[in-house]
């Protein structure tokens, strides 16, 4: 009895050892395939001197009142495409989502695409669009609204863009010459009238929200919307894949 339990001990051993090393040469192999990939997947520092291959915006972008998508994307060696988008919100919130990557072909022409079936872009002066991001930032800054951190992604594959050579006005603003915020179903609406009405007062600035987010404090003359109506505002319609 001895023995085999001895045996069987032995056994489980071994079964301990191989499961062990099993696991360790899966990790060597991912590993692995993550350096593999390191070297030959471009990095966005890199792709920043390649040429340049397109630059679109939307069709609207003078009007502060629609979302502006900006898209910079440069061509490399070997298929490579480097896309840097931004979605802009001239009148209040700057640059409210961003992104940037690089991507072979493939991955290229579907985001394109379905940028186009969102929104009708048209070919832009890189210069007008690195304006068109500063502006934008800096008058959200203005009163305390930050940028999307990875608006920096973008920012990178802008290059040598200088927004100072562009000589277009950038509209900023609602109508009334105030920030007009109108949220969007992702926006932390608390957060963002706090933040408002701290910088500027009750008075200063102009808001739409739901019904359903409107149970803020502030001005008594603000605009509500039917939560109904509001699948019209829709940013998974914006055409920016942040997956």
């Amino acid at each position: 009895m001895a023995k085999k339990k001895k045996k069987k001990s032995t056994t489980g051993r071994k079964l301990k050892k191989q499961q062990k090393h099993a696991v360790k040469r899966k990790q060597k192999r991912k590993q692995l395939a993550r350096l593999r990939d390191a070297l030959l997947h471009p990095s966005l520092s890199k792709a920043a001197s390649w040429p340049l291959h397109e630059v679109l915006i939307s069709k609207t972008w003078r009007d502060p009142m629609q979302l502006t998508q900006i898209m910079v994307v440069r061509r490399g060696p070997a298929g490579w495409y480097a896309m840097g988008s931004a979605l802009v919100d001239q009148a209040c919130l700057g640059v409210k989502s961003a992104f940037g990557r690089v991507v072979d072909e493939l991955g290229y022409r579907k985001h394109r695409s379905h940028m186009m079936e969102t929104q009708e872009l048209i070919p832009a002066d890189i210069n007008l669009v690195a304006k068109i991001i500063r502006e934008a930032i800096a008058y959200a800054r203005s009163f305390g609204i930050e940028p999307d951190p990875d608006v920096r992604e973008t920012l990178i594959l802008l290059g040598d863009a200088d927004p100072d050579a562009c000589e277009e006005e950038i509209p900023l603003g609602g109508p009334d010459g105030k920030p007009f915020f109108f949220a969007g179903p992702y926006d932390n609406v608390p957060k963002i009238l706090k933040t408002l009405e701290k910088h500027l007062g009750p008075d200063g600035f102009t808001y739409v929200v739901p019904i359903e987010l409107s149970d803020f404090e502030g001005d008594d003359d603000i605009e509500i919307i039917p939560v109904e109506e509001w699948d019209e505002w829709d940013e998974d319609d914006t055409g920016l894949d942040m997956d």
